[in-house]
């Protein structure tokens, strides 16, 4: 099955964070991109699942975790999220990306729904690191690596490079952020400036490399008692790394007390989700809730039961709002859309 196609340029410049203290633990992303349409999705516990591709054999999996998760290509699609077991995912855009050839083991249906499996199976990193000794992205997808945390306060780059799995963690992980170049290279980068290693002055562009560095900085620099709360500081950085317009989405997950906060370029009211408000069983509809709805606080009274023809919709609007998506036939878009509806509670 087809995966979902994006394209690289300045627009596609994500970055994310992790602060982790005696006492905190926040994880902080930007979502960087030419369109800002999107939907938040509540996604079930218990759900059966066949991975949405074409590669032999496909993934298939129930799932542990409930979750919560940002989509702007379709429902099982997402951006990132964080599920009830505290893990979060998120993507960036790397181009020296290549995922490996078709091997036994089984096929996920692109970059996207590797989330939603990691969201829907794993507690910790190393489970998601362990997950690819028997599953992969299918060769030729969209270019990305990603940033993941745990709520034991754990946290990992997860890269592909020239066709194997590449981590960082533990003391391998010297800063917990991710830009758009490898986290080698980004490490290598930032050493000569001040504060991280070196003698020079931050440049303060929006580089990719020097958004890695001023986030090392600012994760450096942090204490509660002269920064105020890691909710807070994490919005600051995500603001110093803002690339303007290209920001469509900020996003802050509280792992500790299990709570999302969120704001977009088309609406700057910072919106709250919190996990203990939520039904994860899979008898119960799906959730969800436009992105840039005007709600402020608390979304989860307002978010509302599951809608395929949403879904479709979004799928139209985001395809059409990317230019090499555009050309996707509607069968195909057809089929992403309804791809949710082949789901089931329990098998």
């Amino acid at each position: 099955m087809f995966s979902i196609i994006l394209f690289s340029n300045s627009a596609n410049s994500c970055t994310t964070f992790c602060i982790n203290t005696d006492n905190e633990l926040v994880f902080g992303k930007n979502y960087d991109f030419d369109i800002g349409y999107g939907i938040v999705l509540t996604n079930k516990r218990g759900v059966f699942k066949t991975a949405f591709t074409n590669d032999n054999p496909p993934a298939e999996w129930t799932s542990k975790y409930g979750s919560v998760t940002f989509n702007q290509f379709g429902r099982e699609f997402p951006m990132g999220g964080m599920n009830e077991a505290g893990l979060v995912v998120e993507l960036m855009w790397l181009d020296e990306t290549v995922f490996p050839s078709p091997d036994e083991r089984a096929s996920v249906g692109g970059i996207l729904q590797w989330i939603q499996y990691q969201l829907d199976n794993c507690e910790t990193i190393q489970e998601v690191i362990d997950t690819d000794k028997f599953l992969r992205i299918p060769e030729g997808s969209i270019p990305v690596h990603y940033l993941i945390t745990d709520k034991y306060g754990n946290t990992a780059t997860i890269e592909f490079l020239k066709g194997q799995l590449v981590q960082h963690s533990g003391e391998s992980l010297k800063y917990r952020t991710l830009t758009n170049d490898s986290y080698e290279k980004s490490l290598e980068y930032a050493k000569i400036f001040k504060g991280l290693g070196g003698s020079r002055m931050l440049n303060g562009t929006t580089s990719s490399m020097d958004r890695f560095t001023t986030s090392c900085t600012m994760l450096n620099n942090y204490s509660k008692e002269q920064n105020g709360n890691a909710v807070n500081y994490g919005f600051e950085i995500l603001k110093n790394v803002s690339q303007g317009r290209a920001t469509k989405w900020s996003i802050i997950y509280d792992i500790k007390n299990m709570k999302v906060y969120f704001k977009t370029l088309e609406n700057s009211n910072i919106k709250t989700i919190e996990f203990a408000e939520l039904d994860f069983d899979c008898s119960d509809p799906v959730k969800m809730i436009d992105i840039n709805s005007d709600a402020e606080g608390n979304i989860v009274p307002l978010m509302t039961d599951y809608n395929l023809q949403i879904n479709r919709d979004l799928i139209e609007e985001s395809y059409n709002g990317v230019e090499f998506t555009k050309d996707i036939s509607g069968d195909k878009r057809d089929k992403t859309a309804e791809y949710p509806e082949t789901l089931s509670c329990g098998r």
